[in-house]
């Protein structure tokens, strides 16, 4: 059976702290995040009683183009009558996994080395070459059909007055950082969004 042989070479230094690992689980390839920056206000929207999507775009390369691409949608949603998280993760939108947390300590060790196991069927990445895990990390997405209403109401509502508040300009700043987004061809975007790559690495062949 295949397996993992990292080579000692710089990962991405650009992105921030965060660093990807690739893992092995039952023939297939994946991927864990580690150390990623989320917003501060994260916790307080954890355990508001809404649903909390983190949206997981990951592509396989070797030097010459990209393998494979999966989409990894982890849902998060705190019952506030049972006080425990409920946590559904999906691949290309099929489920993959749900399970029930006790409380937000253990929600924040699981974003703290975020799990994306079992992408990538081992058989039919090449081996003996090096490859690269790409991970885009986005914090409740807003589709493309959506994000334009949500725009078109915000112009509808920012008429400036005298003396008035910044709080729409600040809003309509959100709202055009995410639309640069759109302008690299996503079909997504989020106001807080992270993308870091793994080092490269090797899959050896059956010896």
């Amino acid at each position: 059976m295949r397996h993992l042989a990292l080579l000692l070479l710089l990962a991405n230094a650009g992105a921030e702290a965060a660093e990807v690992s690739a893992t092995l689980a039952d023939g297939k390839l994946g991927a864990r995040v580690d150390a990623l920056s989320y917003p501060a206000t994260l916790p307080k929207e954890l355990t508001s009683g809404l649903t909390n999507r983190i949206y997981v775009q990951v592509s396989v390369a070797d030097a010459r183009a990209n393998i494979g691409q999966k989409v990894v949608e982890i849902a998060i949603r705190y019952d506030l009558w049972d006080e425990k998280f409920s946590v559904v993760s999906t691949i290309d939108g099929a489920v993959a996994e749900s399970r029930t947390l006790a409380g937000l300590p253990e929600v924040n060790a699981l974003l703290a080395a975020l799990p994306l196991p079992r992408l990538f069927e081992v058989a039919t990445l090449p081996a003996g070459v090096d490859l690269t895990l790409s991970v885009e990390v986005l914090l409740n997405p807003i589709d493309r059909e959506k994000m334009h209403m949500i725009r078109k109401w915000v112009a509808q509502n920012s008429t400036p007055e005298v003396g008035g508040r910044e709080g729409i300009s600040m809003s309509n700043a959100i709202f055009n950082r995410i639309f640069d987004q759109y302008a690299d061809g996503s079909k997504v975007a989020a106001a807080w969004r992270v993308a870091v790559a793994s080092a490269p690495f090797r899959l050896a062949p059956e010896p």
